[in-house]
């Protein structure tokens, strides 16, 4: 019974670590926009600027053309996002981003998209 039970507490382990990876999560700090790497890992965002104060999020987009978003997170600029959470990133308010197909509009609420139709 004692195996059954660490194999069934491994594989709620391993599904959980899947569920995470598969939500949009803050992967780290740099301090200028040109030290974020030219590519992120599939739901993966980079703050750029010091500690307590960003400036930018930078993600690549959840569409198929996976396009470069930037949002301004600075308060003294405007537009501005708010970005919050660290394994769940949520942005607020909604990314309207254009691309070459039209426009991704889309929430990103505990680290899911929730696309606008």
């Amino acid at each position: 019974m004692d195996v059954l039970r660490s194999r069934l507490r491994r594989a709620l382990a391993a599904l959980a670590a899947l569920v995470a990876r598969r939500r949009y999560r803050i992967l780290a700090t740099v301090a200028h926009a040109d030290e974020v790497p030219d590519e992120l890992p599939r739901r993966g965002a980079v703050l750029v600027g010091e500690p307590g104060a960003a400036k930018w999020l930078v993600f690549d987009c959840p569409c198929r053309e996976r396009h470069r978003v930037m949002l301004n997170l600075d308060p003294t600029r405007s537009p501005r996002w708010f970005a919050s959470g660290g394994e769940r990133l949520t942005i607020s308010p909604s990314v309207d981003a254009p691309s070459a197909r039209g426009r991704c509009h889309y929430f990103v609420r505990d680290g899911r998209v929730h696309w606008v139709e």
